[in-house]
């Protein structure tokens, strides 16, 4: 993890933001987007959401927040400074980081799951290449691709499309590319790496992860 202090280089308005509240009666992970930086002062950010459902989260609230672009995931502490009103639309004003941490994206934070999931992939049969929909489990996965166990083998470097039956907010389905298959067991463990995939697609996997994490968290204790 890479600290980085010039905090306006890596931020934009309109960026999307998971809010990661740990404590109190808002504990949860919610949207967010940027609004408005004034440099080196504060942010503003609209008032964060859960399935539609606004959050409002009051005066000295402390946050952990994180995003991802191009360059890679980011992540920064703050806290809620005030409650604001802008037109119809709630912000809150938060502080403003010292610094932000950044990951790779090679480097996304993976968490076990146990998704069951379906997966459209390429099967040989008579020396034609012919669409099969199979069924899955997700054992582990991260914002940048999963790991999963079939009945059958898929070959290395194959575009598939994984469906996730509802169970990831608002995400239907991704197209992943095969990196990896070995066989164990009876079972064959597919290692995928997500492709051509709109970052709504992905922040939408990140938050999914996220709320694994703080669930095992619990669980851990």
């Amino acid at each position: 993890m890479e600290k980085l202090v010039k905090f306006d280089k890596f931020i934009s308005i309109n960026q999307k933001l998971l809010i990661e509240v740990k404590v109190g009666d808002y504990a949860g992970i919610f949207d967010s987007r940027i609004d408005d930086i004034a440099h080196k002062e504060h942010i503003m950010v609209s008032m964060p959401t859960d399935k539609g459902r606004t959050v409002p989260l009051a005066p000295n609230t402390r946050l952990h927040i994180s995003y991802v672009m191009d360059m890679g995931r980011f992540s920064f502490k703050s806290i809620v400074l005030d409650r604001l009103k802008n037109g119809a639309m709630m912000l809150l004003k938060i502080a403003y980081p010292d610094a932000v941490f950044r990951e790779e994206l090679r480097a996304f934070f993976r968490v076990d799951t146990r998704l069951s999931v379906k997966a459209m992939v390429p099967v040989k049969r008579d020396d034609i290449w012919l669409e099969k929909l199979i069924e899955a489990k997700v054992t582990d996965m991260s914002g940048g691709g999963l790991k999963m166990f079939t009945d059958i083998p898929v070959a290395k470097d194959a575009t598939i499309e994984i469906y996730f039956l509802g169970q990831i907010e608002k995400l239907e389905q991704v197209k992943a590319q095969v990196m990896r298959c070995r066989a164990i067991e009876g079972k064959f463990e597919i290692g995928v790496k997500f492709v051509d995939i709109h970052q709504t697609d992905r922040d939408r996997v990140i938050k999914y992860v996220f709320k694994r994490q703080v669930e095992q968290r619990k669980l851990l204790g």
